[in-house]
């Protein structure tokens, strides 16, 4: 009897770790890479749990208190993303310290933006700037901020030059930082920190007049300028009152210092923070990671350039090979089929590398019913001792995936 087979789905999972402020369902609506659907799935860290096996990588997320309408985020989700856009800090206050799970991707080297080498320099502060220190050696004309480190309290004893700002740690987003004005607040300031665990650094206080951040996305640039508009206004321009915010003209000495930096951390999305004096003299602060935030008003655009810079850096990743075209193309017979959705909440055998991805759906069709009947399994090479067909060895790898699989418990 004739029978005709339906071609299985391909599907590439991307996961994006955000905040609820930004909705990727949306953004990635429609969207496919190299002809394959994309499933977006959505967490903060606090929602996530990760485990990096030798061959493959899995995620559990818990269900979000406030799930985005008709999506899958009020559930309990297990699945082996292809590729992760991080849009959250993995370290900020000692509440929303999540390096055990960044470190999870990083022992897997999932693909990311950004990469995962640079989010995990991201996570301390003195990684950053020792990378703008390499930056300034090949260009003097950077004028990165001075900057001195102290590994404990007790190297305190010869004090800088005041005033200085005083950070605590990997601090953000104004959080850990102290403006010291002479000898007696340093003791003091000494004595609360020999309490601490943390290292500190302090710089010279720059009585600034603007406030300038530089954001690269791709190819895309922005320049943002905050302006103190009185002596009563806050020393940390992330303050907003008595300070006003508007875009300026992208100089082209900034262009090159955040390229530059750029390629040294292995960014393709990053946002460079200056300070002008009153003279005009500018500093380089620091420089942030891919979780850099966004005005409103520039939000819906934004966002839209890092839904582009995702599916362009997945479709040079996942790229079709004559293998994996190969793959594709070998019919999937419904034992296997069958095999696979059994065992949707294994991991995937191979989640990142580009020739078997584009013929590897993800292992999250558990909770998307769309694709549950018609995901197929990754496809290991046959041994030449014992050749076999692309269906025996799938059905061979969905066992042994099987026998792997590790069960999340909260």
């Amino acid at each position: 009897a004739n029978s005709t087979t339906t071609p299985p789905i391909m599907v590439k999972h991307v996961l994006v770790i955000c905040s609820q402020k930004e909705n990727y369902f949306e953004l990635f609506k429609g969207k496919k890479v190299n002809g394959d659907d994309i499933l977006v799935d959505q967490a903060p860290w606090v929602d996530l749990e990760a485990v990096s096996y030798d061959d493959s990588f899995l995620v559990h997320i818990k269900p979000n208190r406030n799930p985005f309408p008709y999506t899958t985020q009020g559930q309990f989700r297990t699945f082996a993303p292809h590729f992760v856009l991080l849009r959250s800090y993995a370290l900020g206050n000692h509440e929303h310290d999540w390096r055990l799970k960044i470190n999870a991707f990083y022992h897997h080297d999932v693909p990311c933006i950004n990469s995962i080498d640079s989010f995990v320099w991201s996570v301390e502060k003195v990684s950053l700037y020792t990378k703008l220190k390499r930056v300034q050696k090949r260009i003097p004309s950077l004028p990165l901020i001075p900057q001195t480190y102290y590994s404990h309290p007790s190297c305190g004893s010869f004090p800088p030059d005041f005033p200085c700002v005083l950070k605590v740690g990997s601090s953000s987003q104004g959080v850990g930082k102290a403006k010291i004005f002479n000898t007696d607040q340093w003791q003091d300031m000494l004595s609360v920190l020999s309490m601490s665990r943390e290292y500190f650094t302090t710089e010279p206080f720059i009585d600034w007049v603007s406030d300038i951040r530089v954001q690269k996305i791709g190819g895309h640039y922005r320049a943002i300028e905050r302006k103190r508009m009185s002596e009563q206004a806050s020393w940390k321009a992330n303050n907003a009152n008595g300070i006003t915010e508007n875009d300026i003209e992208v100089k082209d000495h900034w262009r090159g210092w955040i390229d530059a930096a750029a390629a040294e951390l292995d960014m393709v999305m990053c946002g460079m923070d200056l300070i002008v004096d009153k003279d005009g003299k500018e500093y380089v602060l620091e420089i942030n990671s891919s979780s850099i935030g966004f005005p409103a008003r520039h939000a819906p655009t934004d966002t839209q350039h890092i839904a582009e810079l995702v599916i362009e850096t997945m479709e040079s990743i996942f790229a079709p090979t004559t293998k994996a075209a190969n793959t594709a193309a070998a019919p999937v017979s419904s034992s296997s089929a069958t095999a696979t959705t059994s065992s949707s909440s294994s991991p995937s055998s191979s989640t990142h590398h580009p020739s078997t991805e584009s013929s590897s759906s993800p292992s999250s069709s558990t909770h998307h019913p769309s694709t549950e009947s018609s995901s197929s399994s990754s496809v290991a090479d046959p041994s030449p001792s014992s050749p076999s067909s692309d269906t025996t060895t799938s059905t061979t790898v969905v066992e042994k995936d099987k026998k792997k699989k590790k069960k999340f418990f909260f």
